[in-house]
């Protein structure tokens, strides 16, 4: 019969003919594939505009051809009514993803709408596979509750197919969403066990599946999942901070152990981490240490801090200064006015600005010098003043015997004028000197 038309049609003809014949033989290959899947066959369209659908119990299965001329399968099956709004879309560039499983060969590949706890409870590592492969084979598109797959070679359906259909399987399952939330908080992907244990803190923090999953992500190998299930378990995470915190894995992780223990953490064991975290280059850790001992305020953390001040780079002499200012101990004076002599301009800073709260008259002339050592740099020109300014504020008024600032001159000094034979600033002349109306020895 072919044969007579192309005979009769000519080229024309023959291009048409060949094309039916074309689409007869996709909608064979297409009966083969359905078939192998263990679906039945209940609809066939003609070969000119080939279509195919299929059944295996509630799944129904079409297949046809898309607007560029290629196959497309689309899957519908009885999803839970709330998958109705769960959308799984290649990534775009324009619209880039905001909610990210973890997973990052996954998240570099999707786009994924919907609430956030059923899409993290439904892309288990087994469905994240299946859609990733199938991913291959076309473009994805998953929404309105379908499986849409299109812009694929005719050699990839039978290839896609039963990927399409187990992953179609996978979404009508009933689902209970706390439970498989923690059943995924032990994923083999680091990132894709913290993102659900989070949402369960989050949003079942109460359910047994929580307390289940933070039970077992305490011995988690990843530090960062156990330094959350160590906040969430009261009393008995306090063994996990320590370790953490001793353990140094991840400088971020034992800089939030050390300052999640804080005043329960001992000197000892703090200067004992503060030290391994210098040698290794911690520092985040070395400046949560150098914290927790500001705030126990110890004349033994005031001498460390003191020796990180005069021996420490890379910003923790700075950060070591700032504590010193905070706890306010006249100890430190000594160190931090050594401090303004360094060639660092934070550091500089952070001692006048420590200087502030814990000078005396001593630090006045050194706060001066460095003021004109600097006096191209707004920063320190700034700090010392304010520094010498608090420093008058407090030593003015002083009692007899003590040094104080002239009122005239921010910076001079002045003897009280009670005790025969003592230095005094003339109120009349600010600046001068003269001797006291006592006896003369």
């Amino acid at each position: 019969m072919w044969e007579a038309v192309l005979i009769i049609l000519g080229g024309g003809g023959a291009a048409l003919g060949f094309g039916a014949l074309g689409g007869r033989k996709r909608l064979k290959a297409w009966q083969d594939a359905v078939v192998s899947c263990g679906l039945q066959v209940v609809e066939i369209s003609s070969a000119w505009n080939p279509c195919l659908k299929a059944r295996t119990g509630l799944m129904e299965v079409r297949i046809s051809t898309s607007g560029d001329k290629k196959p497309q399968i689309v899957v519908e099956a009885p999803w839970p009514p709330e998958l109705q709004s769960v959308s799984i879309r290649p990534e775009s560039v324009v619209r880039p993803a905001e909610l990210k499983i973890g997973d990052r060969r996954f998240d570099d590949i999707f786009l994924l709408g919907g609430p956030s706890n059923l899409l993290l409870a439904l892309l288990d590592a087994e469905t994240r596979r299946l859609l990733f492969h199938v991913s291959l084979d076309g473009k994805l598109d998953i929404s309105r509750g379908e499986l849409r797959l299109v812009q694929m070679p005719d050699e990839k359906v039978p290839y896609a197919l039963p990927l399409l259909l187990d992953i179609g399987r996978r979404f009508a399952q009933p689902m209970d969403i706390p439970l498989r939330l923690a059943e995924n908080a032990q994923d083999p992907v680091r990132g894709v066990r913290l993102q659900n244990l989070r949402i369960l803190i989050r949003e079942f923090p109460d359910h047994p599946a929580t307390a289940e999953a933070l039970r077992k992500a305490c011995s988690d190998p990843r530090p960062e999942i156990r330094l959350l299930a160590a906040r969430e378990v009261g009393a008995e995470g306090r063994g996990i901070f320590l370790e953490l915190a001793e353990g140094l894995e991840v400088d971020a992780v034992s800089a939030e152990a050390v300052s999640a223990l804080d005043r329960e953490l001992p000197f000892e064991r703090t200067k004992f981490i503060l030290d391994r975290a210098l040698i290794t280059g911690r520092l985040q850790t070395a400046r949560a240490c150098l914290a927790v001992l500001g705030r126990s305020g110890t004349a033994a953390a005031v001498d460390t801090l003191a020796e990180v001040l005069v021996k420490e780079g890379k910003g923790l002499a700075a950060a070591a200064a700032q504590v010193l200012g905070a706890i306010g101990s006249p100890a430190a004076e000594p160190s931090l006015i050594l401090a303004l002599q360094s060639e660092r301009v934070d550091l500089r800073v952070a001692a006048a600005n420590a200087l502030r709260r814990v000078g005396s008259s001593a630090a006045v002339l050194p706060l001066k010098e460095a003021a004109e050592r600097s006096w191209l740099n707004l920063e320190i020109r700034i700090a010392t003043r304010q520094a010498i300014a608090e420093i008058q504020s407090r030593l003015q008024g002083a009692s007899p015997g003590q040094l104080s600032l002239a009122q005239a001159e921010a910076g001079q000094l002045s003897l009280a004028t009670d005790p025969a034979g003592q230095l005094s600033l003339q109120p009349t002349e600010p600046g001068q000197l003269s001797l006291s109306n006592g006896e003369e020895d």
